[in-house]
């Protein structure tokens, strides 16, 4: 079969006609017999070459359904039906069952979907990063994300355009894999502040892991303060160890909004960290009232 995600379909082709509102109603009806039924019609519907708009996502949720019988047409229909559509709903109902699924048909089926949407899919965004635009070439980075597809994210890291790098950086984050991490560790010495901004704030999503840790230390002593006070902020999510030295530092940037974010990340730590707790109890005296202010309550 072919299964494709709606994202991809040219914008030239007339929508398929939605599933029958009757026939909807059916296949969430309380009894299994009747769901059954509703889906048998709609995988007719759908052999004659009448696919109604919505169902790929439509079987895609039948794979949880409580009755083994519907989730056994659904996994048949998904297999063997020539060519499907599905939307970002169904592909969240084809990873729920791929993880969790009631039967080993069902997860197998829906690990199968996923690998050829996400190879075919690829493909598509993989071409979208070579676009002359850049927000297409964005666009593509996100739909690369959507699908887990953390190789192909990883391939934009050296686009020219720092918007492209800075989707790079929050999409890695969510993927959250070893190999993005080497990427962020390269992202995290980018030319451009706002591509380190981008990978500082997806460092601290991911806890700053210890190869990171370094660069985002470093950072604090960034010429540009956004990216100082960036940094301080990431650092709130290290180990304390690696964070207290920089953030001590940075109490003592000339910028205001560095040194808050610093008094911010080392709250924390004020109660264990005998460190910590001099530098906050050295902020009182600081020469900005909202840093003191943020220093006495870090304190309280």
């Amino acid at each position: 079969m072919t299964i494709i995600d709606h994202r991809s379909r040219p914008d030239t082709l007339d929508p398929d006609p939605p599933v029958p509102a009757d026939l909807e109603g059916h296949l969430r009806a309380p009894e299994p017999e009747a769901r059954v039924a509703a889906l048998r019609a709609l995988v007719r519907t759908a052999r004659d070459g009448h696919v109604p708009g919505g169902t790929g996502d439509a079987l895609a949720w039948a794979l949880a359904d409580q009755d083994a019988a519907v989730r056994r047409i659904a996994a048949a229909a998904l297999r063997e039906l020539p060519e499907l559509y599905l939307g970002d709903d169904g592909v969240r109902a084809l990873r729920l069952a791929a993880a969790h699924g009631r039967d080993p048909d069902v997860r197998s089926t829906a690990a199968d979907l996923l690998d050829t949407l996400v190879r075919g899919a690829s493909e598509l965004y993989a071409q979208g990063l070579q676009d002359d635009e850049t927000h297409v070439r964005v666009q593509a980075v996100l739909g690369l994300v959507a699908l887990g597809a953390a190789g192909g994210v990883a391939e934009a890291a050296d686009d020219p355009a720092r918007e492209v790098r800075a989707a790079v950086a929050e999409g890695l984050a969510r993927l959250a894999t070893p190999a993005g991490t080497a990427v962020l560790d390269h992202l995290l010495a980018d030319h451009d502040p706002v591509v380190r901004m981008a990978a500082l704030d997806a460092a601290a999503e991911l806890g700053v892991p210890e190869r990171l840790a370094a660069r985002v230390a470093a950072a604090v002593t960034h010429p540009g303060w956004q990216v100082r006070r960036r940094a301080a902020l990431a650092l709130g999510a290290a180990a304390p160890e690696t964070a207290i030295p920089p953030l001590v530092h940075a109490l003592r940037d000339r910028i205001v909004d560095v040194r808050r974010a610093a008094v911010q990340s080392l709250e924390q730590w004020a109660a264990d960290h005998p460190r910590a707790l001099t530098a906050l109890t050295e902020a009182l005296a600081d020469p900005d009232p909202g840093v003191r202010t943020q220093a006495r309550w870090s304190l309280a």
